[in-house]
């Protein structure tokens, strides 16, 4: 992975982290505990793999996921102009 493919996933991780944190630590820790169970990944590995965020938002919010989803989206607008995070916010708002 180039250094700022690195940083790109490090943004996007901090940002789904950020968002969860907004609601809870426990909401945090359960999301990322299932993330890695169910797909072998962390936040960082999102950017390659939004699907399996959603898949594990869905799975912990049910429809409320889109509440997450929206904040990550608004949160990161300001870099959607960089080709892999408009690819990021692309699969998760698919």
């Amino acid at each position: 992975m180039k250094d700022m493919d690195k940083v790109t996933a490090a943004l996007v991780s901090m940002t789904i982290s950020q968002s969860l944190y907004d609601i809870s630590v426990a909401l945090h820790d359960d999301v990322g505990y299932n993330l890695y169970l169910k797909h072998k990944c962390y936040f960082h590995d999102c950017l390659e793999h939004p699907d399996y965020l959603v898949d594990v938002l869905k799975q912990v919010f049910g429809d409320g996921y889109l509440s997450i989803v929206n904040n990550i989206n608004k949160k990161l607008e300001e870099f959607s102009y960089q080709k892999p995070i408009n690819e990021f916010l692309l699969g998760i708002n698919k």
